[in-house]
């Protein structure tokens, strides 16, 4: 295979443009004036400019073998391949059926032309002028003409040439003499194609809809070509798009035969996101690229081959989860270890839904990083924006439909779609701890306020011992000066706390406005000319509150310098103080009172002051203990609310899944798992010896904490002789119990059984075909889906379905199966080999000979999986020797 086609195949089997009807210089119809060394080049340009990749060449009862393959050698350069034919003037009809014989590589086998041999026998008795243009003629009826053809004992096929006009065959044939054709062996072994249809139905001439009635099942292939009688005219007309892995006959055969997927009239576009490509640094993987489709790609390789290395490194790339329930997590933990090494890197080469471009980069035991271009784009969001919903089950997931189950597919059904209420319900959950932590701060308040009332009750006693002799009356002037300086403190504290909040705010809004860039704008130029100017009036307000912050300080400084006025007269007044409590201290000992101090009365008044703040402070901030309780059964109430916009989300997916197919359903019940409820509680209030059996009377009474909490009293007889250690306990965890998510809880029924009571098979069949209907889910990562479904049912249902769903969604499987790259018709099939502490790997398709050879070679049941596929057998069968 050349080096162009190698690279058009790279992603596996594409759609390529065919022109199944092309004319030569050889051909006497077909003119060219041009130079004579320059016709191969000059064609195969124009085949290159039309964007045809496939090209049989058919003269008219004529086949020159050198002309053929100087074409065929010039094409394979460029990418293109050009299958030997014939356009054969069969003798049936009122003017001979124009046929298109297509010949496979063995007619021209070992130096041989045994397609001239072949035109020899079908024009005996003719000189070559004689039949060698489009009215000649030949000896025998297509009947006769095919069974000749057979004789040869090398394949071929043969589509009808512009079948609605003059010399095709619904022109040429009766109703009757169709039907008798549609019938016969030969025709429905060997007729691939009808080219050029044009009439879909159309009651007083034969049409598309009479020949399907007539031929049913047989009806064949719609193919086009250009039937160019110069280089010019190659190309022209309507197109037809065949998916092919390689350009020869065989993978040309087999997808006219499979025309219902493998032939369309038109490009088929391409809208889902995929991963083309997965690389390796270091590792037992190091420089390796494996190559994807976008459509199925089936991993295959004798056990330990490193197929599911490959598909877990894709996995881990993209960073899926392995989901809660995955089966044989120690395993899957443990190999991507080895296969990596340390400091292995994996990229992963995708396309969006759009059509951009990414890389994902990850360094074994690091996250993600997403590079454009090569540039890193921190914050993009993988299954988001790069691969929309990817989904990853491992090896025995599909059947591990035990206990939790059900929410562990609906997480990975989800995804990232639940990001945003998540992200609300974060939010929600803080505001909740916040007024739970104001609410406990209210209630710590009262104690000490309590505490500090008990405190000016004893000071006040003291003060009144000191009133019974008249130590306030002596020391009044003292205690005012006190008085005054306390309150002008106050102030100059307040103008300061004042300051630095504008000052600060000032330098932080600074800040922010510098990150404001100039906008311009093509189409409102003007409108943001004024805009701007706004802008920066308002970047100048910056500088006013940088002035009035300024404004406060001088305030601030001249009241702390008054109040160092007032502080230096009081200090003036040292002495006449000391006097007074000197003439105070004799006069209390003339009277017999020893015990009674003078700056302890000061002191007593001081703290009476103090405390008489404090309690203020306290009970405007107690009074608002009922308005903190009222913002807790507020923020749960929202918290709730977002709880439930979450399972409302769920919900609704999962109607829309439930609705897509009948066999499975998935039932949602909000704050459903009872069990959750009473393993939370009893694992924070364990040790405090509280009966299990309280909790389990609390779960059925109540949907969850919060609910408790409203109803806390009545909450609390279910502890019995408990309750006041259960009230006290509650609140004391009231953050930890009442932000608690209860689960939702899922039932997974299958044809209206529970899926747990299902066998395996039944399980991972129940499973697999659920998933192959999420339409959504752009890829879908399985190792070895096989495992617990028998060949059966991959055929009969999951290969059927997975058939019709490839061409809008990426389907990655590591599997022994030979069910899903044969009946699946892969894309790509990559054959894993570990030797000599390596894994290689070699990435080809279902077309490509060494790569058919692979799969009879490597997997379970290859050779059956050819049997069921009756066509393909046919062509594969003698490589199977």
């Amino acid at each position: 295979m050349s080096e162009a086609l190698q690279k058009l195949f790279e992603h596996g089997a594409q759609w390529l443009r065919a022109d199944f009807h092309l004319h030569t210089r050889a051909d006497k119809e077909f003119c060219y004036d041009g130079d004579d060394d320059r016709f191969v080049a000059s064609y195969v340009e124009a085949l290159e400019a039309a964007g045809i990749r496939l090209a049989v060449i058919t003269n008219h009862n004529k086949f020159d073998l050198d002309e053929f393959k100087a074409l065929r050698k010039r094409a394979r350069k460029s990418g293109i391949g050009v299958l030997p034919g014939v356009e054969l003037s069969v003798k049936d009809g009122a003017n001979g059926v124009h046929t298109l014989v297509v010949f496979s590589e063995a007619w021209l086998a070992e130096g041989q032309d045994y397609i001239n041999q072949f035109l020899g026998v079908a024009f005996a008795g003719k000189v070559p002028a004689q039949y060698e243009q489009e009215n000649g003629r030949s000896n025998d009826d297509l009947i006769e003409t095919l069974k000749t053809l057979e004789a040869y004992n090398r394949d071929f096929f043969i589509i009808f040439a512009h079948v609605e006009a003059n010399s095709g065959l619904w022109k040429e044939l009766s109703g009757g003499r169709m039907g008798e054709l549609a019938a016969e062996p030969l025709i429905q072994k060997y007729a691939l194609g009808f080219q050029k249809v044009r009439t879909h139905d159309k009651p007083d001439s034969v049409c598309r809809t009479k020949v399907k009635g007539w031929w049913g099942d047989q009806y064949p292939a719609e193919v086009e070509g250009s039937d160019a009688k110069e280089i010019t005219e190659i190309g022209k007309g309507r197109t037809v798009y065949l998916k092919l892995g390689d350009v020869g006959f065989d993978a040309v055969k087999f997808a006219l035969t499979d025309h219902t997927f493998r032939v369309a009239s038109e490009f088929p576009s391409l809208g889902h996101s995929h991963v083309n490509a997965v690389r390796f640094e270091g590792g037992l993987l190091d420089g390796s690229r494996v190559t994807f489709s976008p459509h199925l790609n089936c991993l295959i390789g004798i056990q330990g081959s490193g197929k599911s290395s490959i598909l877990e490194s894709v996995r881990y790339a993209l960073d899926i989860p392995f989901g809660d329930k995955a089966q044989d997590k120690e395993y899957k933990d443990k190999l991507l270890p080895h296969v990596l090494k340390s400091g292995g890197k994996v990229i992963v080469e995708a396309t969006d839904r759009h059509g951009g471009r990414f890389e994902v980069r990850r360094i074994w035991g690091h996250s993600p990083d997403v590079y454009v271009d090569g540039v890193l784009r921190p914050g993009v969001s993988i299954r988001e924006t790069i691969i929309a919903k990817p989904l990853y089950f491992g090896q025995k997931d599909l059947a591990a439909a035990g206990k939790g189950f059900g929410h562990d597919l609906v997480e990975k059904l989800m995804g990232d779609s639940l990001k945003g209420v998540r992200k609300k319900i974060e939010e929600r959950a803080d505001e909740l701890k916040t007024a739970i932590e104001n609410f406990h701060s209210a209630r710590s308040d009262a104690e000490d306020k309590q505490a500090l009332e008990d405190e000016l009750e004893n000071v006040k006693f003291n003060l009144e011992q000191f009133d019974k002799h008249g130590v306030k009356d002596k020391l009044e002037k003292q205690l005012i000066y006190n008085e005054d300086l306390t309150y002008c403190q106050g102030i100059h504290e307040a103008a300061e706390a004042w300051r630095k909040t504008i000052d600060d705010a000032a330098n932080q809004a600074e800040e922010d406005f510098k990150l404001i860039e100039v906008h311009s704008s093509d189409q409102n130029a003007d409108f943001f000319t004024r805009y701007a100017a706004k802008v920066e009036e308002l970047k100048g307000t910056v500088a006013t509150a940088k002035a009035l912050a300024a404004t406060i300080k001088t305030n601030s400084t001249e009241l702390d310098e008054l109040r160092q006025e007032l502080e230096g007269v009081r200090d003036g007044l040292k002495e006449e103080f000391a006097e007074t409590e000197r003439e105070l201290v004799k006069a209390l000992q003339e009277q017999g009172v020893t015990s009674i101090q003078p700056n302890a009365y000061i002191n007593f008044t001081q703290r009476k002051q103090e405390l008489e703040t404090g309690i203020a402070e306290l009970a405007k901030r107690t009074g608002k203990e009922r308005t903190r309780l009222e913002a807790v059964l507020t923020a749960m109430n929202l918290l709730n609310n977002a709880w439930h916009d979450e399972f409302k989300l769920i919900a609704a997916v999962l109607e829309i899944i439930n609705e897509s197919q009948g066999s499975l359903r998935v039932e949602a019940a909000f704050k459903g798992d009872r069990n959750a409820f009473k393993v939370h509680i009893d694992g924070l209030l364990r040790g405090n010896n509280l009966r299990k059996e309280y909790y389990n009377d609390l779960s059925e009474a109540y949907s969850d904490f919060g609910e408790v909490f409203k109803d806390l009293e009545k909450a609390c007889a279910h502890a019995k002789g408990k309750s006041q250690d259960f009230r006290s306990l509650f609140i004391e965890n009231l953050y930890s119990l009442i932000a608690y998510q209860v689960p939702n809880s899922y039932s997974v029924t299958y044809h209206g059984k529970a899926l747990l009571s299902h066998s395996l098979g039944q399980r991972a069949s129940a499973m697999m075909l659920f998933l192959l209907s999420q339409k959504e889910n752009d890829l879908l990562l399985i190792d070895q889906p096989e495992d617990d479904l028998d060949s059966q049912t991959v055929y009969e249902e999951v290969v059927k379905l997975l058939r019709r769903l490839k061409p809008n969604q990426q389907f990655i499987f590591a599997t022994h199966n030979a069910n899903f790259p044969v009946l699946g018709d892969a894309e790509t099939i990559t054959t894993c080999r570990f030797r000599d502490d390596a894994i290689s790997i070699s990435v080809r398709n279902i077309d490509d000979k060494s790569c058919q050879a692979n799969v009879i070679s490597i997997m379970e049941g290859g050779p059956e999986a050819f049997e069921r596929r009756k066509t393909i057998y046919q062509i594969w069968k003698s490589r199977r020797a």
